[in-house]
């Protein structure tokens, strides 16, 4: 009988994850159009290797440390030494000036004192502009940047000069370690949208118009781990007007403005 109840527990957790891994959220400000890739953890990558999605569409886990989770072989987390650059995973090899992203991440507890956690997709513009067209950050203690849960645009020189830098929205961010949190970030025309549970954050720029041939993601200092990635061309919802004001007024009021941010000392 014993033997029974574990198979089931095991069946269910199965089913779980699975069914925890193929929802999607739904979009307010898009709509789906094409799948441009769905990275469910499944090909190898790290270093100069390179998963493929097929139609030109890569990743590349080149900086930090990548490895398949012991318990979860789909599950890549992403480690760092404290030299060099944080983790990131670089998606690229499609154009679209319309985007949804969809991302299932967590990270773990800050062990040591350089640690810090945050997580951020960016759909950049390469290598046509250096910078992010959007920068959408969860940030819950890194000192880069303010804390929250933020949208940025940032233009630089090749020598990483900044031209224009703007804090597009901030809001307040709880995050927890070991929660397994999924993030969407929907950019139509000159708007983007960023949510993840209850947080909410928006921003209208013409900024966000720019065309967008690369989406990365970048993680903190402690480990984090991505569950499942996924990338879809996007139209205008035609529901948003209607949806807009109450999706928004879960924000704090924030007025847009040159990014004057200073690094703590």
């Amino acid at each position: 009988m014993k033997w029974r109840l574990v198979i089931g527990w095991i069946l269910w957790g199965s089913i779980h994850w699975s069914q925890a891994a193929d929802s999607v959220m739904p979009t307010v400000l898009a709509e789906r159009a094409r799948l441009i890739l769905d990275d469910n953890g499944s090909k190898p990558r790290g270093g100069r290797l390179q998963a493929q999605f097929g139609n030109g569409a890569q990743v590349r886990a080149g900086a930090g440390t990548w490895a398949r989770a012991k318990n979860h072989p789909n599950v890549w987390r992403a480690t760092w030494k404290g030299k060099g650059h944080v983790p990131v995973a670089a998606y690229h090899g499609f154009k679209a000036t319309n985007l949804v992203v969809e991302v299932t991440f967590r990270f773990g507890e800050n062990s040591e004192p350089w640690h810090h956690q945050c997580f951020r997709i960016a759909a950049d513009q390469r290598p046509a502009m250096t910078g992010h067209v959007v920068s959408a950050w969860a940030n819950t203690d890194n000192d880069f940047i303010e804390t929250g849960f933020l949208l940025q645009h940032i233009r630089k020189t090749p020598k990483k000069t900044i031209l224009e830098d703007l804090l597009l929205d901030r809001q307040p961010l709880t995050l927890k370690p070991h929660i397994w949190y999924t993030a969407m970030l929907e950019i139509v025309g000159d708007e983007a949208l960023f949510r993840l549970g209850d947080h909410v954050a928006y921003a209208q720029a013409e900024q966000i118009r720019l065309p967008k041939n690369l989406v990365s993601l970048t993680t903190g200092a402690t480990w984090h781990e991505i569950k499942r990635v996924r990338i879809w061309e996007a139209t205008p919802n035609p529901n948003w007007p209607a949806k807009k004001a109450a999706t928004l007024q879960v924000r704090n009021p924030f007025t847009p403005g040159v990014h004057r941010y200073v690094k703590p000392q």
